[in-house]
């Protein structure tokens, strides 16, 4: 991919003190790399900016590598037609809903919706990279949305992998998985395993620093204080797939799947669309199937800096015929925050998805507070607390993201080194990836 480290003025960011959770930039850290960017020219930067796209929507539907159209899951197609035309019904007028709303959130959540940035130096250098970007790749860059093939510089990231983020949204699993194996009746199980992952976005919301982009074939071990164990693997590298397995510590329950995204610019935002399959599978052979919200960063130019997600999301249990359909950030609610969202549950007949199904219960909430199914709270951010995360007792896999040389030097600060162990490392890969390439030829 492009390189950005061929640029003098990169000089002076490979002299700036790298970010880490245990230090916190500096004033001084933001001016040099302030300065960086401002010894580039800014007309292209001006340029670029007034080619952004200016509605609130990234298409995601593009080309993969090979010039087709990218596929999506049955799931994702599914949802798609699902939700044309659909709208939640309103059972709380507007004041009402945001009184709730308000009433009960995360401390760091912004008023506009979501997590906002907490250190306002930290907002100072993504805005000064995001610049920096703009300005060395121009539209170009933009058009294309390939901002994974670039090669950031690696004091700009914080010393931890997409791997060990991704690892976090179990956080909540251990108040609402084994409830939901125990209970026979499957329209509880549904809006357990609803509330579990919506308390669970919070659990990877407000990162604003670049992590470090996972190797092919790396992988992640972790060890919850529950007893769950969780194994994550980088089984692709173009496009970037995770896959992972979450099993309870009693064998009741499993959760597994994989996750993909792909990056775009919007006016004064950054997107993640998702895309990608999660499976809730129990020990009485009962499954249920979701996707992703899409993700947003707001405001990375200009305002209060905050990451959202929006989009759809639907569960499926097949067996049953039972879906939850949600909507966040819904069309009418311009009042709420963007992290409200609300929903349904409904029985549907599997083999007629598209059918209008009938109506069981409403659903709603805020992703960055509770989850409400007919008015009894589920999940209350007040009253719950994250499990904790630990290294596994064994041996972890040379492959382990806490291996990375470039990782473990960023984390010690040594930024000579962990930019050279970053390049050799993504060196590595692309051999690795021709090697596959070549083996999976042969094959054929």
């Amino acid at each position: 991919g492009s390189d950005m480290n061929g640029s003098g003025n990169l000089e002076a960011l490979a002299k700036v003190e790298s970010l880490t959770d245990e230090a916190l930039p500096t004033q001084a850290v933001a001016e040099e790399i302030c300065a960086a960017v401002e010894a580039v020219d800014d007309d292209a930067a001006a340029r670029a900016l007034a080619e952004l796209p200016q509605d609130d929507q990234y298409d995601s539907d593009g080309e993969d590598e090979a010039g087709g159209k990218k596929k999506r899951s049955w799931l994702g197609k599914m949802s798609k037609r699902l939700f044309k035309g659909w709208r939640a019904p309103k059972a709380n007028t507007e004041d009402e809903l945001k009184k709730m709303v308000l009433a009960c959130r995360a401390p760091t959540a912004s008023p506009i919706g979501g997590y906002a940035i907490q250190d306002p130096e930290h907002a100072r250098l993504c805005r000064s990279v995001l610049t920096l970007m703009v300005k060395q790749m121009g539209s170009n860059l933009l058009k294309g949305a390939h901002v994974m093939n670039v090669s950031f510089p690696i004091q700009c990231c914080q010393p931890r992998t997409v791997l060990e983020i991704a690892s976090t949204q179990s956080g909540y699993s251990q108040y609402f998985l084994p409830k939901a194996a125990a209970t026979k009746d499957p329209v509880e199980r549904m809006k357990l395993v609803v509330a579990c992952f919506i308390a669970g976005m919070t659990c990877t919301s407000g990162n604003f620093l670049k992590p470090l982009n996972p190797i092919l074939g790396e992988t992640l071990q972790v060890d919850y204080s529950s007893g769950a164990k969780l194994y994550v693997e980088q089984t692709s590298h173009h496009p970037p797939v995770s896959s992972f397995l979450f099993k309870a510590p009693d064998d009741s329950y499993m959760v597994h799947g994989y996750l993909t995204f792909t990056v775009g610019f919007g006016y004064n935002r950054f997107y993640l669309t998702n895309q990608g399959i999660r499976v809730v599978e129990f020990a009485d052979g009962h499954k249920i199937s979701f996707d992703y919200p899409d993700d947003r960063w707001g405001n990375v130019f200009w305002g209060e800096m905050h990451h959202e997600s929006f989009g759809q999301q639907t569960f499926v249990d097949e067996t049953n015929g039972i879906r939850c359909k949600l909507v966040f950030n819904p069309e009418g609610r311009k009042s709420l925050p963007s992290d409200f969202f609300e929903g349904v549950v409904e029985r549907y007949d599997p083999s007629d998805p598209e059918k209008e199904g009938t109506f069981l219960h409403t659903v709603e909430g805020s992703w960055v507070g509770f989850c409400d199914f007919d008015k009894v709270r589920y999940w209350d951010i007040r009253s719950t607390e994250r499990l904790i995360m630990k290294p596994p007792e064994l041996d972890l896999l040379p492959s382990d993201s806490r291996h990375r040389t470039d990782r473990n030097a960023l984390a010690e600060k040594d930024y000579k080194r962990a930019q050279e162990e970053k390049l050799r490392l993504e060196e590595l890969q692309r051999r690795d990836r021709k090697l596959r390439a070549a083996a999976s030829k042969d094959h054929h």
